[in-house]
């Protein structure tokens, strides 16, 4: 049996530390599971209100002109369900007002 010089021991040990590491998953309670599953629930919600916005502001630009910065305050400031009765209310509506009606 040949022995290894006690540098390249020392290495060896610390490279194999390094290894086990960067292997070794790190633990998720299940409050930060939940922590992050909430947050990834809110950034869909908030992706999808401002895409939302976005589809009816350009319906609203191509029915009644382009929107004043009150009316984009209003889409900003609105639900998912407002946006969505909004959008279907700009299909019938005659008046920009029409079309922000809650039914």
């Amino acid at each position: 049996m040949m022995q290894v010089p006690k540098d390249l021991q020392n290495q060896l040990w610390q490279d194999l530390e390094q290894l086990e590491r960067n292997r070794t998953m790190p633990y998720i309670t299940s409050v930060e599971r939940i922590g992050i599953e909430k947050g990834m629930q809110q950034g869909m919600q908030q992706g999808m209100r401002q895409g939302e916005s976005a589809l009816l502001e350009r319906q609203l630009t191509r029915r009644f002109g382009p929107p004043s910065a009150e009316t984009r305050a209003r889409l900003q400031a609105a639900t998912v369900e407002q946006l969505e009765q909004w959008a279907e209310n700009i299909l019938d509506a005659t008046t920009l007002e029409e079309g922000f009606k809650d039914h």
